[in-house]
């Protein structure tokens, strides 16, 4: 997957214009109070130490220290803590964290002598931030979970949510997507149950998601929610967030293969942090121009615009932008004159950032560069060494499990938001019904009312039965698009294949070797990019099948062959079909049927059109069922079943009348699979 920055917004202050008229008016009421007005100028002192922390934070330090003599001087805990804590907002503003830090600490002990606990939550989550921007992500989550604990002891919603859009964001870039997604929209819940769905914070919880689905390649998901946010920030006239947006779509559109949108919302976002002077963001969209213009191939562009945000990420050592520059830098030096070895200087760099951010994403794709480039340069071993690693990596956060356990979070949200809307809706007609039988209780007679009850009850009972049916039906078919995706991946195959690559490099037989390793490779590659989708291009389809019976014909020492044929009415470039679900029948053909013969097997695989359905049918001349029928029952039987599974999700879908049908034959089977005949334009 392409690399790209992300932006997020925590609100702790007010928008920067509305915070310099603020400051307008507290530095001359400060001019108006003497020294002896202890009271009232504390109070202005504090409140400009505040404000100032985001425009000219040394000037914050400055009034605050001495608004820390004047609360010392009076014994005034409550304002000297508070005093303290807008500090740590000046230093961590100046980026000075550990004095930050400090500051945030001595606040924390005074709120525990005085049993502040909502403000002492609020100076636990400030340190979370510091945390957060030092990408020390589990620290932060520490922090953002002891301050939600607070909040929910309080009741408070808004802070509670406020507090689930941080921890999402931790558990975001420590790559466990579900908890991630789950924790969000809970959040999100909150909001809803409030009627609060125009709020800045409301607003930072979707463009937080938007960025959550951009990283499980959902672009067009990612969109719909920055475009949420973007709307509100509109309405608020919040330009730092709308930036930030912006920004995130443009990335969405780079991913699309849309840089000349991308490029049109990061200049957006770039003129907008100009205007309100953000160094930062306006370095992070040129960051995000520069990845565009990879998208162009304009590698010499993209390269300027990477050399000029480089050292800003390391004057603020941000080792997840650092790890994304020097990626994107390395793809540029191998399209520029094939220069392998600056690229892989700059790929080991970046792997060494992702670790130091403890990023898996970003390793796995160091890591799948330095394997690409290696293999360029003829060092087959450690492209092997970095491909292995890759694959261990990837399985470890972007597992079938976790896809299975996203897909069911998005649909609990789903169901949840649903069933809040029922509730509701229930409730007022209910009340509404008690009002009105009241007003003519004199009128009505318990017959007619009790009818009625039961009237209402049957209906939203069968209303409530419909949307359980819905979502049992939606589960059933992400249930089994996952567990058919772990069927395709079969670890068997994957652990055999990578032991056959090992064993011609032990043999010293580089050319089997570095065949063998671009199939696998290429097989790899289809097989997850066709996982997110529910059909591909038949052609496509064809390629990876073909590269599968390559593979396994290799292994079996070519002991048999094959054919692939598709008739003159079936256009593979513009038909579609649900991704290898030909796969298990080719598998059960070359291991239970043909393996086990003495002499060489065909396989023919065919596609044709017939009754406006794809008649697809897989035949073999193996050994049969009869003769296999006590081997490998359970496996087979679990590929036939999700293969029904998807057919018969396919005929609800569609309306269409899909079947699989297995015949034996004298010798071989022959499977029959008819499916809707999708075409893609």
């Amino acid at each position: 997957m392409k690399k790209s920055l992300h932006y997020f917004v925590f609100f702790i202050c007010m928008n920067l214009y509305t915070q310099q008229r603020t400051i307008d008016s507290l530095e001359t009421l400060l001019l108006t109070t003497n020294k002896q007005q202890d009271s009232l100028r504390l109070n202005v002192l504090i409140e400009l130490g505040y404000n100032y922390y985001l425009s000219n934070p040394d000037k914050g330090l400055k009034v605050l220290d001495e608004a820390i003599q004047i609360a010392k001087t009076g014994n005034n805990q409550q304002h000297l803590a508070r005093s303290y804590q807008y500090k740590g907002h000046n230093y961590s503003s100046k980026g000075e964290d550990s004095l930050a830090l400090a500051m945030y600490d001595k606040a924390i002990a005074i709120y525990d002598k005085t049993n502040d606990k909502g403000r002492k939550a609020r100076a636990i989550y400030n340190k979370g931030l510091v945390y957060f921007s030092q990408a020390d992500y589990q620290q932060a989550n520490a922090k953002n979970t002891e301050a939600y604990l607070v909040f929910k002891a309080e009741k408070d919603s808004v802070l509670m949510a406020k507090m689930l859009n941080s921890i999402g964001l931790n558990h975001m870039y420590l790559t466990d997507y579900p908890a991630a997604l789950s924790t969000y929209f809970e959040a999100l819940t909150l909001h809803e149950k409030l009627k609060d769905t125009t709020s800045l914070d409301y607003a930072a919880i979707n463009g937080s998601i938007g960025m959550l689905y951009t990283r499980l390649e959902k672009f067009t998901k990612a969109i719909t929610f920055h475009n949420k946010a973007v709307n509100i920030y509109k309405i608020k006239d919040y330009k730092y967030g709308l930036a930030n947006s912006l920004n995130n779509i443009g990335t969405a559109y780079d991913y699309l293969k849309q840089p000349k949108n991308a490029i049109a919302n990061y200049n957006k976002a770039f003129n907008i942090m100009q205007d309100i002077n953000n160094p930062s963001g306006m370095a992070s969209a040129i960051t995000n121009i520069g990845m565009a213009y990879i998208t162009l191939k304009d590698y010499n562009k993209a390269l300027e615009h990477f050399k000029q945000s480089k050292p800003i990420y390391e004057s603020l050592n941000n080792h997840t932008n650092l790890a994304i520059v020097h990626d994107n830098m390395g793809v540029c030096y191998s399209n520029l004159n094939n220069n392998l070895t600056e690229a892989k200087q700059h790929f080991k760099t970046s792997l060494a950032y992702a670790e130091e951010a403890n990023s898996l994403n970003l390793q796995v794709n160091a890591l799948e560069s330095l394997t690409k480039t290696n293999y360029k340069l003829g060092n087959y071993k450690q492209a092997y060494h970095f491909m292995d690693e890759a694959i261990i990596l990837k399985d470890s956060f972007y597992s079938i499990e976790k896809k299975e356990e996203l897909a069911r979070v998005e649909e609990q949200y789903k169901h949840q938001n649903e069933k809040t809307k029922l509730e509701s809706n229930f409730e007022r007609e209910r009340l509404l019904a008690k009002e009105e039988l009241d007003r003519q209780k004199h009128m009505r007679n318990l017959t007619i009312f009790g009818g009625g009850s039961l009237f209402l009850l049957i209906i939203t009972g069968m209303f409530f039965y419909r949307k359980k049916q819905e979502s049992d039906f939606n589960l059933k078919v992400a249930d089994t698009e996952l567990k058919a995706l772990r069927a395709q991946m079969d670890p068997h195959f994957l652990f055999n294949a990578l032991n056959s690559i090992n064993s011609y490099i032990l043999k010293n037989d580089t050319e089997s070797a570095t065949n063998y390793l671009t199939k696998f490779a290429r097989l790899i590659r289809k097989t997850l990019e066709s996982s997110t989708e529910k059909e591909v291009l038949l052609k496509d389809d064809i390629e990876v099948l073909k590269n599968y019976l390559d593979i396994e014909q290799k292994r079996l020492n070519h002991n048999f062959t094959y054919s692939i044929e598709v008739n003159d009415d079936i256009d593979p470039s513009n038909t579609l079909i649900p991704p290898l679900i030909l796969q298990p029948f080719l598998e059960n053909s070359i291991w239970h049927g043909i393996a086990q013969m003495k002499n060489s097997g065909h396989i023919k695989l065919q596609f044709k059109k017939e009754n406006n359905l794809l008649f697809c049918t897989v035949d073999d001349n193996g050994v049969g069922r009869n003769l296999n029928e006590t081997k490998h029952t359970e496996n087979k039987s679990i590929g036939i079943n999700l293969t029904k599974n998807r057919i018969d999700i396919l005929n609800t879908q569609k309306k269409t009348k899909g079947s699989m049908t297995i015949i034996d034959k004298p010798q071989g089977v022959r499977v029959e699979v008819k499916l809707p005949l999708i075409f893609a334009f």
